[in-house]
C-alpha cells in the first residue's frame, strides 16, 4: 500500500520544456528570450527547462564568444529575475572558468543559483575540442522532488542516469542542442541520416524513463536551414516510457505535463533495492576489465 502524505495529497508537479530557435553568439538576445518565456509561462509551472548552451549557442564561435562566468552581471541579473517566480529554471550556457569553458546547465530558483551540472559525456568529435570536462554528478532537490541533469550525449549512456537514480533522483532533465546536417558521420555507425539519429536519441530517452522509472524531460532547439535541422521534439516521458507531452516539430513552444508529487516520492514496483549488492560489485568489476581491455568492444 502507498502511504500518501496528507500535506502533499492532491499536489501536482507541473513541468515545462522549451523548444525554439537560439541566436548564435548573441548572449543578450538569448537572455531576452529566456526572460520572455519565463514571464509568459513560469507562473503555471514548477519546473521550466531550456536547451543545452542556450545562452551562448553551440557553434564554435558562439562557445568562445558568448562564454561567461557565473559572476557575470548579465547572468546575475537573470538569477535575480527568477526571484519573482516560484519556478525552478534550468538554463544552459557556456560557462567560463579559470581552466577553460564548460558546457553547463544552471539551476535557478527564487533568485538563487542552486548550482550547475556540467556535461558528463562529451562528444569526441566536437565537445572535447571546445569544452573542459569533469565527472561531477549533482543531485538537486526543489519543490519536494529530487532531480538530475543529463546533457545531450550523456543520455546515450545508461550509467550517468543510473547513478542519479540510485542517489534518489526521480526526475531527469535532458537539455539538448541536437541539430544535425541531413547526413552525418557517427563514430561506429558510419554515415547516417539526421532522422535516424534523432529517432535513436528519442528512443534513448524513453528507455531511461522505462528502465530507471524516472520522468524524463527533453529540451531541444529548433533549427531550420539547408545545412542543419533541429526538430525541437522537447518531449516529456512518464515512468513507463510513454509520452506525456510532445513538442510539435519545428515549432517554438513550451511543452507541458503534470504529475502527482507521489510519482516522485513513492517506491515503484521496480525497486532497485532488490538488485543484490554483489551484482553491483560484479558490474563495477566488469567495468574495470572492460576499460582495461582495449580489444574488448
Amino acid at each position: 500500500m502507498i502511504n500518501i502524505n496528507p500535506s502533499t495529497s492532491g499536489v501536482r508537479i507541473r513541468i515545462g520544456s522549451f523548444q525554439g530557435p537560439v541566436a548564435e553568439n548573441d548572449l543578450e538576445a538569448n537572455l531576452r528570450k529566456v526572460r520572455e518565456v519565463i514571464s509568459d509561462h513560469a507562473d503555471s509551472l514548477d519546473f521550466l527547462c531550456f536547451p543545452e548552451t542556450y545562452l551562448s549557442g553551440y557553434a564554435p564561435e558562439s562557445i568562445e564568444g558568448s562564454a561567461i562566468t557565473l559572476a557575470d552581471p548579465r547572468f546575475l541579473e537573470l538569477v535575480e529575475f527568477t526571484a519573482g517566480y516560484d519556478t525552478v529554471i534550468l538554463v544552459g550556457l557556456s560557462e567560463r572558468r579559470r581552466d577553460g569553458v564548460y558546457n553547463s546547465q544552471s539551476v535557478l530558483y527564487r533568485g538563487r543559483l542552486l548550482g550547475v551540472q556540467t556535461k558528463i559525456m562529451p562528444t569526441l568529435g566536437f565537445d572535447i575540442n571546445y569544452f573542459q570536462n569533469e565527472l561531477d554528478i549533482r543531485i538537486f532537490e526543489a519543490k519536494g522532488v529530487k532531480f538530475g541533469i543529463a546533457i545531450c550525449h550523456t543520455t546515450s549512456y545508461v550509467e550517468p542516469a543510473l547513478y542519479m537514480r540510485l542517489n534518489g533522483a526521480r526526475l531527469l532533465f535532458t537539455p539538448h542542442f541536437n541539430d544535425m546536417s541531413p547526413e552525418t558521420v557517427v563514430p561506429g555507425e558510419g554515415v547516417i541520416s539526421s532522422h535516424a539519429h534523432r529517432k535513436m536519441v528519442l528512443n534513448n530517452q524513453a528507455a531511461l524513463a522505462t528502465l530507471l522509472k524516472m520522468v524524463v524531460v527533453r529540451s531541444n532547439v529548433v533549427v531550420i536551414s539547408p545545412a542543419h535541422l533541429g526538430w525541437g521534439d522537447s518531449n516529456i516521458w512518464d515512468m513507463d516510457g510513454i509520452l506525456a507531452a510532445e513538442g510539435e516539430p519545428f515549432t517554438e513552444c513550451v511543452v507541458k505535463a503534470d504529475f502527482p508529487i507521489e510519482v516522485f516520492t513513492m517506491q515503484n514496483f521496480i525497486n532497485h533495492k532488490e538488485v543484490p549488492l554483489q551484482l553491483y560489485r560484479m558490474i563495477a568489476s566488469a567495468g574495470e576489465r572492460y576499460l582495461a581491455d582495449e580489444a574488448m568492444v
